[in-house]
């Protein structure tokens, strides 16, 4: 009895702990997501009080100077391309390192591992000068060409881990069914690593959408920035208007919440493997 008792104590203690860091983890979003219906007064005055004069003002204030549906649609372009882009190249490469018999394989695999502990801040300077002497600035498609080649690596490893998991005699097996080395990636092994691919998809889809750093660099034009870019207007050295900041986060963060609910239970199927 005083066992079953330490237990249920011992279960109740984590219930608890998980609870309370739960909290905190959701806090920040709930006070953003408070805050955003504030007048700026009432959220300068205080920053954790419930909306006393609630108010859609700040939104569209937020989107009217934004020009939200433009640079939405353009993120949504740019991390469209790059998800599905950036997915299907790191499979086809992971396939060819792991199932495709090469004496090279083992030397790509180490290249693209060693691809991932390259940081963009190191090549910053050099990559934009070497962009802006291309005339490769300003063009959306040339920013997906980027961010698959700086994601791939990640995905090419993560790739392999799984598909070297699955045994070779499915692909022997449709071979012999008259499937070529397409047919038998795409029909066959690709629907075996659904879970990883949908894994891989929303995190190309996170580092996409909320990356500031290299759209500022590659575009110039203001009516081909990307949402994070337009965001940052409202902050300034002079003067900050936190209020349609905010307002522009909350825009911003909605289509990841609703990503990360959508995926949730591969993502924790690919976690659990």
């Amino acid at each position: 009895m005083k066992t079953y008792e330490r237990k249920h104590a011992g279960e109740m203690a984590i219930t608890v702990i998980m609870l309370v860091l739960g909290i905190l983890f959701v806090m920040p979003i709930l006070l953003l997501t408070m805050n955003s219906f504030k007048p700026y007064g009432d959220m300068i005055k205080n920053l954790v009080a419930l909306p006393v004069n609630f108010t859609l003002e700040n939104y569209t204030t937020a989107i009217r100077r934004m020009d939200f549906y433009r640079v939405f649609l353009n993120s949504a372009l740019v991390t469209g391309g790059t998800v599905f882009l950036g997915v299907m190249i790191s499979f086809f490469a992971a396939y060819g390192i792991s199932h495709i018999e090469s004496k090279d394989g083992k030397y790509w695999y180490l290249l693209f591992t060693l691809g991932q502990i390259v940081p963009f801040h190191t090549i910053m300077i050099a990559f934009q000068v070497m962009t802006t002497k291309f005339h490769m600035n300003n063009k959306l498609s040339v920013l997906v060409c980027l961010y698959c080649g700086f994601h791939c690596a990640f995905g090419i490893f993560t790739y392999v881990g799984f598909l070297k998991s699955i045994p070779k005699e499915l692909e022997e097996a449709a071979f012999i069914d008259g499937c070529g080395v397409f047919r038998t990636m795409l029909q066959v092994i690709f629907p075996l690593v659904k879970p990883t691919s949908i894994t891989i998809g929303v995190l190309f889809f996170l580092w996409t959408w909320n990356d500031f750093l290299m759209p500022s660099l590659m575009i110039g034009e203001s009516e081909k920035r990307t949402l994070t870019v337009m965001i940052y207007m409202f902050k300034s050295n002079a003067s900050s208007e936190w209020n349609l900041l905010i307002a522009a986060l909350v825009l911003s963060i909605i289509p990841i919440v609703v990503l990360y609910i959508l995926a949730q239970k591969y993502i924790t199927s690919t976690t659990m493997h």
